[in-house]
Order: C-alpha cells, then sequence, then structure tokens
C-alpha cells in the first residue's frame, strides 16, 4: 500500500507501531509483513490483558523478535502516551519489535505519542487488480492479464463486489473472475457467489457472540449486533433515529436489571461513538432529507456501504439466532407506538418481509394483533396501518400471495370493522396496484358499508369509507392514473349515495397530495414515484399530471366537473380548489397551470358562478385575503371559460 514504507521506518527506528482504523481492511495482514521484514520468522501472536496498562506486564526475554497484539476497543480506549513510552523502551532493549492494531478512535494522532499512524484500505478497484495479477498461470493464454483487467473494470464486476469490500472479499472477487476468464463458471455463478461474500461477513459478526461468556464484552458486542439490526431496519435514517432503536433492542438482548443500570459500559465505545461505530457497522454517513410538514430539512443519514445488507442480517438472524429473533415481535411493537413514519414503518416493512420467511409465525404473533387492534387512541391508525404494510410486503412472495389475497376476503366478508379497515388500506399499496381492476372491486364493497347495514342503525362506518378512498386515491397516485379516474367517475354517475361517498372521498384525498408528498413512506414504500413535470414537486398532484398528460387533464376536469355539481360540491370546492389556489400565490409557474385548468372547469351553466363565488371567499378572508393579481388572473381565466361555453 501507499504508506508501506512510512509504517516500516517507523518501526525500524521506533520498534513499536500501532496501527489504527476500521476491522477488514487488512490491517493484520499489513502488521504481519512489517514485522516479517524486521524480525524474518520470529513473529509471534502477544496475548495482552484486559486493561491498557497490562500490556507492559510482560516479559520480552527473546531477542530479535516480532510481536503482534490485536486490541479490544475497551483495552485501546486506555493506550496512553506514558504505557506506549513504557512498552517501547521493552521492545528496543530486548532488540524486538510490536505493533499494536487498534480501532478506529475519536482521539487525535498525535495523543499516542507519534507511535500511531492511522491505516486506510487501498481503493477497491486497486485491490483487486493487484490480486488479479495472483491469480495468472503459468499456463494461461498470452493476453490472459488483460482479459482479466477488463473483466474487473467491467459495471456488473463492480457491482457484484459492493461499493466497499474488504480485503478478502477482493481476493475471493480476483479468484472467480480468473475462474470466469477460463470458462469454468459463468458471470451469474460469480454474481451468485459475490452474493455470499456478504452473508459470510454477516454470518462472522453474529458468530463473534458465541464464543463470549456473559459479562461486560458480551453486553458490548450484543450492543454492536442490535445496531446492525436496526440499522437492518433503518437504512438511510438519521443516525439519531436508528440509534434510539438500537438502545430499545439493546435492553431487550443485554437486560436491563440493577447489574446493566451500574455498569459504567452503558456508555462503552460502541454505545455513543459515532466515529467507532461505523467502521464496525460497515456503515457511512450520507446527505439526505426529511420532511417537516411541508418542508424538506437536510439531515444527514445513516446507510450500509453495501445495500445488501439489510436483507442478509435479517435473513441470518431470523434463520439462524432463535432466541435472538424472540425479541423482533416486542421491538416491532414498540417502534410502532412511535408516530415518526421512519419508525413505525420501517418496522412494518421489516415484519412484512420477515414474513416471507415464516408468514404463519409472523401473522399470528405480529401482523394479526396490529390488524384486530380497537385502540382507536393509537396515532391516525397506526397499528393497522403497520399490518397493511407487513401484509404488502409479504404478498410480494409469490407463494404468499394468495393466502393473503383470500384472508382479505374474507376480512371483507366476515371481518370485524378493524380487520375491514386493515383489509382496505392493504389495497392501497403494490398489492392493488399489482391487479388493479381486482383492487377497485373490493374497496367498492369495503368502502360502502351502508350497503351492508340494517335499516335505521346508524353510521359508524365513516373510518372505512375513509380509508378506502385514501386507497383508492394512492392506487391513482402511484401510476395507475385512467383505471382509477375511469372507475370514479361511473361511481360518482351512480344512483347509490353509497358509492358517490367513496367516489368523493377518493377525489378529497387526491386533491390534497402534493408531488412531494409521494415520498412519505406512509403512502409508498415502493420505487414507482410517478415522473412530474420539471419544479412540479410542489405542485397539487393532480394539476402535474394534468400538465404532462392532455388526455389525463381532459378526464381529470370533467371529473371535477361533475363532483362540483354534486350536493358536496361547496365542501369539495372549498377544500380541494382553495389550497390549489393558495398555493399558486407563490408560484407564478402553478398559478398559470392553475388558470388554464380553471378555464376547463367550465362546460356547464353555473361552473362559472360558482367558481366566481369561490374566489370572492378567498378575496374576501378575513385572516388572508387572496392576493388581488392572483384573484384577477384566476377571474380572467373563468371568464374566459364561460365564453369559450357560450360560443361552443
Amino acid at each position: 500500500m501507499d504508506r508501506y514504507l512510512e509504517f516500516l521506518a517507523g518501526l525500524e527506528e521506533r520498534h513499536l507501531l500501532v496501527l489504527r482504523g476500521r476491522p477488514g481492511t487488512g490491517r493484520v495482514t499489513t502488521a504481519l509483513h512489517l514485522l516479517d521484514r524486521l524480525a524474518p520468522n520470529q513473529v509471534s501472536r502477544w496475548e495482552c490483558g484486559k486493561t491498557a496498562k497490562s500490556l507492559t506486564r510482560g516479559k520480552f526475554d527473546r531477542k530479535n523478535v516480532g510481536y503482534l497484539a490485536e486490541l479490544s476497543p475497551r483495552v485501546s480506549g486506555g493506550l496512553t502516551e506514558t504505557i506506549l513510552d513504557d512498552l517501547q523502551k521493552q521492545l528496543k532493549d530486548s532488540k524486538s519489535y510490536g505493533v499494536l492494531v487498534i480501532p478506529e478512535d475519536p482521539r487525535d494522532i498525535e495523543s499516542f505519542g507519534g507511535y500511531a499512524f492511522d491505516y486506510q484500505a487501498p481503493e477497491p478497484s486497486q485491490l483487486l487488480r493487484k490480486h488479479i495479477q495472483h491469480e495468472i498461470l503459468p499456463d494461461d493464454p498470452p493476453g490472459f492479464e488483460e482479459k482479466l483487467l477488463r473483466l474487473s473494470e467491467a459495471d456488473w464486476a463492480m457491482a457484484a463486489l459492493g461499493p466497499c469490500p474488504c480485503p478478502l472479499e477482493s481476493v475471493r472477487m480476483a479468484a472467480l473472475l480468473a475462474q470466469h476468464a477460463r470458462g469454468e463458471i459463468d458471470r451469474d455463478e460469480v454474481e451468485r457467489e459475490a452474493e455470499r461474500a456478504v452473508h459470510f461477513q454477516v454470518a462472522e459478526w453474529f458468530a463473534e457472540l458465541l464464543g463470549l461468556t456473559p459479562g461486560a464484552e458480551l453486553d458490548e458486542a450484543l450492543r454492536l449486533a442490535a445496531f446492525r439490526i436496526a440499522l437492518a431496519v433503518l437504512n438511510r435514517s438519521p443516525y439519531t433515529v436508528v440509534t434510539e432503536a438500537a438502545d430499545l433492542l439493546t435492553r431487550k438482548l443485554v437486560g436491563n436489571d440493577d447489574k446493566a443500570k451500574k455498569d459504567k459500559r452503558q456508555g462503552s465505545l460502541f454505545a455513543d461513538d459515532q466515529g467507532a461505530r461505523l467502521p464496525a457497522l460497515r456503515a457511512r454517513i450520507i446527505d439526505g432529507h426529511a420532511t417537516f410538514g411541508r418542508e424538506l430539512i437536510p439531515m444527514e443519514l445513516l446507510e450500509f456501504h453495501d445495500p445488501r445488507y439489510p436483507t442478509a442480517i435479517l435473513d441470518h438472524v431470523w434463520k439462524n439466532h432463535h432466541r435472538l429473533r424472540e425479541q423482533f415481535g416486542p421491538w416491532f411493537k414498540e417502534l410502532g407506538k412511535d408516530s415518526r413514519p421512519m419508525m413505525w414503518v420501517r418496522a412494518a416493512q421489516a415484519t412484512g418481509y420477515l414474513g416471507r420467511h415464516d408468514f404463519v409465525y409472523v401473522y399470528t404473533k405480529m401482523i394479526s394483533p396490529n390488524a384486530s387492534s380497537d385502540e382507536w387512541k393509537d396515532f391516525l391508525f397506526i397499528r393497522r396501518r403497520s399490518a397493511a404494510i407487513a401484509l404488502d410486503q409479504a404478498a410480494q412472495d409469490d407463494e404468499i400471495r394468495p393466502a393473503i389475497l383470500e384472508r382479505l376476503r374474507k376480512w371483507r366478508r366476515y371481518g370485524t370493522p378493524e380487520e375491514r379497515w386493515t383489509a382496505a388500506a392493504t389495497y392501497g399499496f403494490a398489492l392493488g396496484r399489482r391487479d388493479i381492476r381486482y383492487a377497485l372491486e373490493e374497496l367498492r364493497v369495503l368502502g360502502t358499508p351502508s350497503e351492508r347495514r340494517m335499516p335505521l342503525t346508524g353510521d359508524a362506518d365513516s373510518e372505512i369509507v375513509w380509508i378506502a378512498g385514501f386507497s383508492v386515491a394512492k392506487l391513482l397516485a402511484f401510476g395507475r392514473v385512467t383505471e382509477v379516474l375511469d372507475h370514479l367517475h361511473r361511481w360518482l354517475a351512480s344512483d347509490r349515495s353509497s358509492l358517490r361517498r367513496l367516489a368523493l372521498t377518493s377525489l378529497k384525498h387526491l386533491a390534497s397530495f402534493y408531488g412531494f408528498e409521494l415520498d412519505y413512506l406512509w403512502l409508498s414504500m415502493e420505487d414507482d414515484r410517478p415522473v412530474l413535470p420539471p419544479h412540479a414537486e410542489r405542485w397539487p398532484l393532480l394539476l402535474a399530471l394534468s400538465t404532462k398528460d392532455a388526455d389525463v387533464a381532459r378526464r381529470v376536469t370533467g371529473l371535477l366537473t361533475q363532483a362540483l355539481r354534486s350536493r358536496e360540491g361547496d365542501t369539495l370546492a372549498r377544500f380541494l380548489l382553495a389550497r390549489w389556489v393558495r398555493s399558486g400565490e407563490h408560484d407564478s409557474a402553478l398559478l398559470d397551470e392553475l388558470a388554464r385548468f380553471m378555464t376547463g372547469l367550465v362546460a356547464h351553466a353555473g361552473d362559472a358562478q360558482r367558481l366566481h363565488y369561490l374566489l370572492n371567499r378567498l378575496v374576501g378572508d378575513w385572516a388572508e385575503p387572496l392576493q388581488p393579481k392572483v384573484a384577477d388572473q384566476l377571474s380572467t381565466a373563468v371568464k374566459e371559460g364561460e365564453q369559450r361555453r357560450t360560443a361552443a
């Protein structure tokens, strides 16, 4: 590596070297090479005690020996310049050399008295090319090395290797590419074997727990394991959010008895030191944002270097550590009590993902209790929404989906109000988009509960109508535009008041959606966001979609004019168009589009009068009167629409 000669010179001069860096980057291999260079064939492992001070209590009776010690965070955290000076004197007196390999440390490098060097792994592609040279055999044909180098630079090969591989993974990839170049394995096998490297790393992480006896060291290892699991569930979330979730899980794994409360290591290296924790996680901090109301706030997010780690960790724990997985249910339940979607939605997603491994267990222990919850005090029905998200995630498995659909049908026919609410919510996700006509038919029945109600009984089903309409709106918002608009048109024209009510409820939800809100986790967890016109993220979604597609514009204006003329039209206008007009006050491009759109809303007698009435009410608003220039532009657009109507 680039600094090898610098390390060698430092060790030769002072007899003691401290290599500081993250695990798995080649620190130990480099240390062995350095010691073998100065003490050929005389390198020994150096067993140290439980504290940094114990390093100076040993005796170096042999001469010209190289000693290697890999220190735990607990020991390395106690290293001081005084201890290193004492150790260096003993090594020098015995004409021997020592290398201490330690994890990354928040202290300045100068605090180690000049003995320490920060170790960085070589750049992955550079390291891969180096190992490729070792894979070339004498009987390989001419040009074989060039062929290997081209393979190593291919996009698919770099993707299989991963964005931040450890040296051992580069060694394995070099061997796989050499086999592929010789025709011994195909590309698919290379990618499969590279994928296994991720699982090897995860298995190694959790295997470390098996050899530890109860005590502070095991507790600290469990804290790190809890953080890895929390990050697997909450990948690409704020660091503080992952830390909170990890602390909740840690208390379940470590325990919260009096001894744990008194343990001074609760604030240990892995408990609260971000600089030391990230390398152990193979994670990084990236720039991102969080939504706060209708604003985007810059916020740093934590993510694994390799996106394959979240599922690999969940798979490994679920399949191999049954006592640990028993804590998932209580832990997810606690996360579900947090009103922040980045907590409860991610927990619900993870629940559904684990349901693909053992659906009966996960459904019985985690999903069903949430689906049947009648705790109306819960934040926005979080428990039932969690069940819906989990069911949708589990339904992505082709073998499990039929069982889930059958359960939803059963709920629709015979379920409690809570179960029917959950069923309606579930159809608003990917499961509903998969078979849109079937989903809309189920939502039609679920969203008209009054049709099943006995005469003269009260209306206690408004919540089910609300969630059914919300799911219909989401199906449109995430891609099923024409199908949903056609159904809403038919429902709105129905002679059944229950169906018209569902259509208007769906339309109110749609009218309240803004482009940027499609990033909200509780709306959809998929990556199938619709492509909106440039700078239209803050526009009303229906208006943005209408601007993009003339056919959609025609359908939307027709639907809205029909809705505005209904008995609930005044409420819809105040709820819907008033928000759009207010948005146009601060966005001239949006205002221009809204003016063109309102021109199209004048299709029948009375439409213009209704829109003028709305604008006049906004102009006369006591708290926030509409800006006169905005009112004038929109009034002109409505008059133009009336002129076109009468001319036609």
